[in-house]
């Protein structure tokens, strides 16, 4: 991160697992508003983050690798998602926090397995 304090991983992993849990009953049943939100809010934060580890991962790297190119592809997926937001409707904003908890999972995967290495505290 710019400020080179290194990102909570645990942190990051709670709040992808209780989003995908609040989300797990999915199409069938969509969960509380208000807790969708609240966890949108929580894991946009955490996203934005992961987005600028994973940018600066990239900038740095002087060869096109096929790990360049995921994180690339991600970038542009994860932009995308936080451009449209929730939705208008519940059940809309639930399917957004669980793209967003997806996202979240994947960005730190790959920001701390492939490309950041140490930029994430266990």
């Amino acid at each position: 991160m710019s400020d080179s304090r290194p990102l909570d991983f645990d942190l990051v992993r709670q709040a992808w697992t209780e989003a995908l849990e609040l989300t797990d009953g999915l199409p069938a049943s969509v969960p509380d508003r208000a807790e969708v939100e609240r966890l949108t809010g929580r894991l946009h934060g955490l996203v934005e983050l992961l987005v600028a580890e994973l940018e600066a991962a990239i900038e740095e790297q002087l060869e096109d690798t096929s790990d360049r190119e995921t994180a690339r592809w991600l970038l542009i997926r994860t932009r995308k998602a936080l451009d449209e937001g929730p939705g208008s409707t519940h059940r809309t904003a639930a399917v957004h926090v669980e793209d967003l908890a997806l996202t979240c999972r994947a960005l730190a995967a790959l920001c701390d397995q492939q490309l950041c290495g140490p930029a994430l505290s266990r």
